[in-house]
């Protein structure tokens, strides 16, 4: 049976974008990824061979039922503290869509810096809590399925609420940004031609005033001491100067 990752999953899809961009082809020397809020382990099946994919899970006690199936090699609440892990162990870090389900996402980046090699890349995204779709449902009082009151810490739900500049701010604070995509994608994309195309005009907006037409934001990211930006690659920085409200 074919694997596919379907629109509804894009931010697997941006992830392996950039990683096709910068890192795949730079060598085919061994490599060590991590894939933190992995869920059914997706993109371990479009790696090329040279990459040891490692998946970082919740316990299963804590997982949803329907993932409970799926095998990780790390099992660990990231609020618990120090991850399992010896220090600069990995070359890859994937986190998609997963530290806004933290208690302590400043805490959790800096765990990731310590199990990842100094030369070694972050593949980081969340969502922006603050896109038009879900100002309207604040301002209609519409509960969405990531908000359930008073079980949001104990079900792993969105805890945080980021806006797109906060987002920017947390990982300039930890890193140095290589290039930042701004994406919306609609939850019904992947199997209507309507949305399809309204999700493409929308695309459009995201990437002139993200703060209000991104649902998501992914960065690629190294360390600071240790990371130069081409010049070519600047250009996707424009945001940093942008104002967010």
């Amino acid at each position: 049976m074919k694997i596919e990752i379907t629109s509804d999953r894009f931010q697997n899809k941006i992830a392996l974008d950039l990683m096709r961009k910068y890192i795949f082809n730079s060598d085919h020397k061994k490599m060590k990824l991590l894939d933190v809020g992995s869920a059914d382990n997706i993109i371990k099946n479009f790696l090329p061979k040279n990459i040891e994919y490692y998946s970082l899970e919740l316990p299963k006690e804590e997982q949803d039922e329907d993932l409970r199936d799926y095998n990780h090699e790390i099992t660990f609440n990231l609020d618990d503290g120090r991850i399992p892990v010896e220090d600069n162990t990995f070359d890859i870090i994937v986190c998609l869509d997963t530290l806004e389900h933290t208690m302590y996402p400043k805490r959790v980046l800096k765990e990731f810096k310590r199990i990842t090699k100094k030369r070694g890349f972050f593949i980081i995204s969340l969502p922006n809590e603050y896109n038009f779709l879900l100002r309207l449902y604040y301002l209609l009082a519409i509960k969405t399925r990531t908000e359930i009151p008073w079980e949001v810490v104990e079900i792993h739900q969105h805890i945080q609420k980021p806006r797109v500049g906060d987002i920017i701010q947390l990982l300039n604070d930890n890193f140095k940004i290589y290039e930042v995509i701004y994406h919306w994608e609609s939850r019904a994309s992947y199997k209507n031609k309507l949305f399809i195309m309204i999700d493409k005009f929308i695309n459009l907006l995201a990437r002139i005033y993200p703060s209000i037409f991104a649902r998501d934001v992914v960065a690629i990211c190294k360390f600071k001491s240790k990371f130069e930006t081409p010049q070519k690659n600047k250009k996707n920085l424009f945001i940093q100067d942008k104002k967010y409200y």
